[in-house]
C-alpha cells in the first residue's frame, strides 16, 4: 500500500475549554475515497477545518509527506489540498465563472483556462449558467458551483463537507456519482456526510465519529454490514425504496 496523501495522528481539538475532538487518527492514501459518518455535531466538521487551518489543533497532520503546522491556509492550497465548506461561501454577486476563476488565483492562467474547460465538462449545467450570478443558482448548482471552485486550484485532495445537505435525492446522486469520477481522475476525497447510504456506497473507508471521537473504522462495505451503524445511520435508509 502505498504511503498515506494525508496522515492525521491524535488530534485534538478545542473550542475554549471544551475539547470537541479527541485524540482521533485517520489517513487517507492516494486516489482513494474515505468517508466520516456520523450525526450531526459529532465533530466532523470540525475537524476538516482544522486540517485546512481554520482551527487550532494539538497532534500531527501530514499531507503529502509535508507536517501542515506551519503552513497558512493559501500554502496548503498550494500544496493540494482544498476544502468544500458545508455553506459553500460562494460570492452570490459575481457570475458563475467569476466564482470558478476565483478558485485558480495560485495556478498560471494558461493552466486555469484548461482548468476551466475541465470544470465545464464536469458540470455541463455551470457551462450554460456561467454568466449567471452565483447568487441565484439553485442549491444543487451552488453545490456543483463551490466543487467546480474548489478544483480549479488543482487539488491532490479534495476535502467535501456535507455535498448532499439540502439537495433532492436526483441532485444529491449527480453529485456523488461526480465524486467517484474525480477519484477515477487522480483526485483524493475526504467526504464528510451525514447520509451515510450515500457515503458508504461510493467510499473505499470509512470511519464513524460519535461525539467528538472515531468509534468505528474499517472498509465502507464492512462499516455499512455493521450492526451497530445500520442502527443508529443506516435503518431508515435502507427501508427508503430507490435510495441514492
Amino acid at each position: 500500500m502505498s504511503a498515506p496523501l494525508l496522515k492525521i495522528s491524535d488530534v485534538s481539538i478545542s473550542y475554549g475549554k471544551v475539547e470537541a475532538v479527541r485524540s482521533v487518527s485517520l489517513d487517507v492514501a492516494p486516489n482513494e475515497i474515505v468517508t466520516i459518518v456520523g450525526a450531526n455535531g459529532a465533530g466532523k466538521t470540525t475537524l476538516l477545518n482544522a486540517v485546512m487551518g481554520i482551527l487550532p489543533l494539538k497532534g500531527h497532520v501530514a499531507f503529502d509527506g509535508t507536517e501542515l503546522a506551519r503552513l497558512e491556509i493559501e500554502d496548503r492550497v498550494a500544496a493540494g489540498l482544498c476544502l468544500v465548506p458545508e455553506h459553500r461561501e460562494l460570492f452570490g454577486t459575481m457570475t458563475v465563472e467569476e466564482n470558478l476563476q476565483l478558485g485558480a488565483f495560485r495556478v498560471a492562467s494558461s493552466i486555469a483556462a484548461t482548468e476551466l474547460e475541465r470544470v465545464y465538462t464536469l458540470f455541463p449545467r455551470l457551462k450554460e449558467r456561467r454568466q449567471q450570478l452565483a447568487g441565484t443558482l439553485s442549491g444543487g448548482e451552488q453545490q456543483m458551483l463551490a466543487m467546480g471552485r474548489a478544483l480549479m486550484s488543482q487539488p491532490k485532495l479534495l476535502m467535501l463537507d456535507e455535498p448532499s445537505l439540502g439537495l433532492a435525492p436526483k441532485i444529491v446522486a449527480d453529485i456523488f456519482r461526480t465524486v467517484t469520477e474525480l477519484r477515477a481522475a487522480g483526485v483524493s476525497i475526504l467526504l464528510v456526510e451525514q447520509n451515510a447510504n450515500a457515503a458508504l456506497r461510493i467510499a473505499d473507508r470509512a470511519y464513524v465519529m460519535e461525539l467528538g471521537e472515531f468509534i468505528l473504522s474499517g472498509p465502507a462495505r464492512e462499516i455499512a454490514a455493521d450492526q451497530r451503524v445500520v442502527a443508529s445511520y443506516l435503518g431508515f435508509e435502507h427501508r427508503e425504496p430507490g435510495g441514492v
